[in-house]
């Protein structure tokens, strides 16, 4: 079923659809709730949105306390993750099919931080809502301070690399809990396999039975959406398997314990007593010494948690609010984030973020607003979290780490990585777009090996760093001219096309290089277009043992030029007129087309001899214009570029050439 839109709009505009300025404008942009909720349209969307709403809360109220598992955090912490955060992002967001809760890759991030804190997983929980106010203050500060442009340097292909190899981890890491491995088994399934292959003998032999039973379950629970009659049954699956479960686990381990017979079996493990009721506030950060501590020790993996919380939750809420046609703004989303995520850690929540497969349930159950994605939700996980928390002491935990898996096998992007793998092999693309899938590779590997938040550190420098690389070494192209245009072309002529001198159809002007620069041309790269110059002159001297009389700079794809740049190419024009080179930049528009009018035709004019040249100069656009130009300039002799290795066997000098006779 599709979402409708309301009829009322509701980011941050009137009910007649104008704009309001003014203070009342400004609040209602920053909590969206104020302007729709009045408009709420009860009659077309209520029974969606209710719903959409009990859909949400069974799958969060299984998921949670999963997630709460994989954070290593007392289990009840995870639903109560679920109650405020909703309810304050659905006051400050603006993505309608939003579900704000715990997640497996934040999750995961998470565990990985809090492992370091010994085993008393009390302390891990304060230590964990401690993370969860600093990951709310940063977001918060981040869409305050309008930063969320800064999630845009992480490139696709590591972030996709990151995820799937998180994956991966997530699902490697439940295997040990799901096969019932004594609690003194520590690592992962790898490791036990690799080095401990013995421990295997200790499996529990129920648990792991029940274990692959419930996953083969949850993966193909989906299915039974196509009889109408159990579609409920895919609607509640974590739930209706939580309590199924609960009744087997009790029966199972009471016979174990009292009947003779049973004594090769083991019991399953259960999560055991649970306190009941809802949390209460108080913020976790005290001005304790201890406290303070904590906080700047858990800082970096806040800031790395915060990114990863906005950047997933970012994706899954652009991606909806484009099927569902209405805009989301980031600010908002950072805004609603960030407070969520303080008001949570009051709570004693973990960190909590929007979550894709949920976004879809959602979209699926037609919810209309916030209402059903957000404030219902949190309605129904505080009231199962109150009224059946004593009662699932016996619920196997083997079912929560199924429940684990069965999200985190939705999440590897095994064909973004195969997409790029085709792109690496295909000798058309240049080496920026082949080097995405090392990119993404790296990050892969490094997240396998060094595990998820080392992986995520990996992923930013290598997106910085290939921002950087690609800034400083921009494309330099070098052209020619599409033969079935001919060698001589007059001036007045229908210009010739200039392509990809490697294209088989073009041919290269004789003794003039025609070059095209891509992207803007300013001081971090200036000197990169000089090295390319500079081992193009020597390389063509090498082949034809001659020099160029001519330099065009095709400027069709260069929007920006600054000063500096500007300065350099001034340098570049003086140097190649000493050496009888004429240089020039052609294709010129916006604000580089006024710079180089402005400050460098100037410096080309200089270089002319002849009066008739100049006048000619002042007409000149194109690149055919400009070799022209070269052509009929008397210039004499070119001086070549030599190699310095060149010079130094021969003895020779670099010597400015006589001025030629007028």
């Amino acid at each position: 079923m599709e979402a409708k839109s309301l009829e009322k709009p509701f980011m941050g505009y009137s009910s007649d659809g104008k704009h309001r300025r003014g203070v009342w404008a400004s609040v209602k942009a920053v909590m969206p709730i104020l302007d729709w909720l009045p408009y709420y349209p009860v009659r077309e969307s209520l029974l969606p949105d209710v719903s959409g709403g009990l859909t949400l809360g069974a799958v969060l109220m299984g998921q949670s306390l999963a997630h709460a598992d994989l954070c290593k955090v007392n289990l009840i912490n995870g639903p109560y993750s679920c109650i405020m955060p909703p309810i304050v992002y659905s006051m400050f967001g603006t993505c309608l099919h939003a579900s704000v809760g715990t997640g497996g890759l934040v999750s995961l991030l998470t565990g990985e931080q809090l492992a370091q804190y010994g085993d008393d997983i009390d302390f891990r929980t304060h230590v964990g809502s401690i993370m969860t106010l600093e990951v709310g203050l940063f977001i918060f500060l981040m869409g305050v301070c309008k930063l969320a442009f800064l999630v845009r340097f992480l490139s696709r292909p590591a972030l996709s690399g990151f995820i799937t190899a998180s994956a991966y981890l997530i699902m490697l890491s439940q295997v040990v809990p799901m096969l019932g491995l004594p609690a003194w088994v520590k690592g992962g399934i790898v490791s036990v396999v690799r080095d401990h292959v013995g421990y295997l003998w200790y499996l529990n032999h129920a648990t792991t039975v029940l274990s692959v039973l419930c996953l083969a379950f949850l993966m193909n629970a989906k299915r039974l959406k196509k009889v109408k009659a159990l579609k409920f049954v895919s609607d509640f699956k974590e739930l209706l398997l939580m309590a199924a479960t609960c009744v087997f686990a009790k029966y199972f381990n009471a016979q174990v314990a009292g009947s003779e017979g049973y004594e090769w079996l083991q019991p399953i493990k259960v999560i055991g007593p649970m306190p009941s009721g809802l949390p209460g506030f108080s913020m976790p950060l005290t001005l304790s010494r201890d406290d303070l501590r904590l906080a700047k020790e858990v800082l970096p993996g806040a800031i790395m948690v915060a990114l990863v919380v906005f950047i997933s939750s970012f994706a899954a809420a652009k991606k909806f609010s484009m099927k569902g046609g209405y805009q989301v703004k980031a600010f908002n989303e950072l805004v609603g984030l960030g407070l969520a995520n303080v008001v949570g850690a009051a709570n004693g929540a973990v960190p909590t973020q929007v979550g894709l497969s949920r976004c879809g349930i959602a979209y699926q159950c037609g919810v209309q607003s916030q209402l059903g994605s957000g404030i219902l939700v949190a309605a129904v996980v505080a009231a199962c979290t109150a009224a059946l928390s004593g009662y699932l002491y016996h619920v196997p935990k083997c079912v929560l780490n199924c429940i684990i898996v069965n999200g985190a096998s939705h999440l590897p992007e095994l064909d973004e990585g195969a997409k790029l793998w085709t792109l690496f092999r295909d000798p058309r693309f240049n080496w920026k777009s082949r080097m995405e899938f090392t990119v993404w590779f790296g990050a892969f590997c490094c997240s396998m090996y060094f595990g998820a938040f080392i992986g995520m550190a990996v992923a930013v420098v290598v997106s910085l760093g290939l921002i950087l690389y690609q800034v400083v070494n921009p494309e330099i192209t070098e052209l020619g001219y599409r033969a079935a245009d001919g060698d001589n072309h007059a001036r007045g002529e229908r210009a010739r096309k200039w392509m990809n001198l490697k294209h088989h159809q073009s041919r290269r002007e004789d003794r003039i290089l025609v070059c095209r620069l891509e992207g803007p041309l300013f001081y971090a790269n200036v000197d990169s277009l000089q090295e390319y110059l500079d081992d193009m002159e020597v390389q063509f001297q090498e082949e034809t043992g001659d020099a160029y009389k001519g330099i065009i700079l095709s400027a069709a794809a260069i929007p920006f030029i600054d000063t500096t740049a500007t300065s350099t190419l001034q340098e570049m024009i003086k140097s190649y007129s000493e050496r009888r080179i004429l240089f020039f930049i052609a294709n010129t528009f916006g604000q580089a087309g006024r710079f180089v009018s402005d400050k460098i035709e100037e410096s080309m004019e200089k270089e002319l001899t002849n009066q008739s040249d100049r006048d000619y100069l002042k007409s000149c656009s194109t690149v055919d214009d400009f070799v022209e130009l070269i052509r009929r300039h008397h210039s004499g002799k070119c001086q070549a570029l030599q190699k310095v290795s060149v010079m130094m066997r021969s003895g020779s000098q670099y010597k400015k050439l006589p001025e030629p006779e007028p």
